[in-house]
């Protein structure tokens, strides 16, 4: 059974790129409790080192970061005019809640758009594009919005609490990846005596492949690397089967074979066929994906000193980059199920 206060906390924690401070700090404590040696790098990642680690463990991570806004203009009328901060849909953005971190605290601003009383007749057909946006924190004026502690360049997150759905299902915001750092964390409880180190990556949605994990890897030259993240699911009226390969909720983690139309990370063969293998023998459902569009840390990892063996695993999640989310926690147990067999017998050397 998933730990949804956990989940929870994990999902609304801030995180835009850059800004992981708050996500960090709550990994870093969830790591100790577990018996981890922990660190928070000059890049922002979070380092956790099991008891049993040495040189050159098998390295597991999830990315931290959220996408997000950032304030590119105040208004003289105090609203703020933001940049987008990864790949967001403008579709989504409209009146949305947000949440601005500042030097006086967190200040809660939304998305305004006009009511549909003044909208001129078709309209509503086309979407706002995220230039024509902006946030409206309460402030009269741009010298009232600076002194609430809002600059340019201040980053901004979304306002959305998680929510238990029927049939062990959650919607939250940044379940990718804040479901792949829940796993993460479940998996330390049961690893803590294998050659493993579990990181927290930086700046993964900001970059055409992660920043953070390919860093932290430089430096722990771990003998292989896997990126523990999400899968698109396609289970849903507006996605076909054949776009997402069939994958679904509630039918297992997903192996990627392939990311970004191979120009990201190819699974490296023996990792593939360890974690297929592994599968079979716990009789555990297993999805393959591969995808022409996006990448995970792995893409960033497997050329990282000469390359380093690497491979994804997803948790299926639908409408990611959303605030609405949806995962099951029937694959979040298996993926940690699997993640841990795996793991456990991976060859030490």
């Amino acid at each position: 059974m998933v730990d949804f206060p956990l989940l929870a906390k994990l999902s609304e924690a801030f995180g835009v790129p850059s800004e992981e401070h708050e996500i960090a700090a709550l990994m870093v404590a969830e790591f100790k409790k577990r018996g981890y040696r922990t660190e928070i790098d000059r890049f922002g990642n979070v380092i956790a080192k099991s008891p049993k680690c040495k040189t050159s463990p098998v390295m597991v991570a999830a990315h931290m970061d959220e996408i997000g806004l950032m304030v590119k203009f105040i208004t003289d009328k105090g609203f703020l005019r933001f940049i987008k901060v990864g790949g967001i849909d403008d579709r989504t953005l409209i009146n949305q809640r947000v949440v601005i971190p500042t030097e006086n605290g967190k200040i809660y601003g939304v998305i305004g758009h006009k009511p549909p009383h003044v909208q001129k007749k078709g309209s509503e057909r086309r979407a706002p594009e995220a230039k024509d946006l902006f946030i409206d924190v309460g402030a009269k004026s741009k010298k009232e919005a600076e002194k609430m502690g809002i600059r340019i360049g201040t980053p901004v997150g979304f306002d959305m609490p998680a929510r238990h759905l029927a049939n062990g299902r959650i919607t939250a915001k940044a379940l990718d990846n804040r479901a792949g750092c829940y796993a993460m964390l479940q998996l330390a409880e049961v690893l803590k005596n294998e050659d493993v180190v579990l990181v927290g990556s930086t700046q993964e949605e900001v970059s055409a492949f992660g920043k953070g994990a390919a860093l932290s890897a430089y430096h722990l030259q771990p003998r292989a690397f896997i990126a523990l993240d999400t899968a698109v699911a396609g289970d849903h009226p507006e996605i076909s089967e054949e776009d997402t390969g069939g994958v679904s909720l509630d039918k297992g983690p997903v192996i990627t074979l392939v990311e970004a139309s191979a120009m990201g990370n190819v699974a490296d063969r023996i990792l593939r066929e360890h974690f297929m293998d592994t599968a079979r023998k716990a009789k555990i459902a297993v999805q393959l994906e591969v995808v022409e569009g996006g990448a995970t840390d792995a893409a960033s990892v497997y050329s990282v000193r000469g390359g380093i063996p690497s491979i994804a695993i997803g948790i299926p999640t639908r409408y990611i980059h959303s605030n609405v989310s949806v995962c099951s926690g029937k694959d979040i147990a298996q993926t940690v199920t699997l993640m841990e067999r795996a793991l456990k017998t991976w060859p030490k050397k």
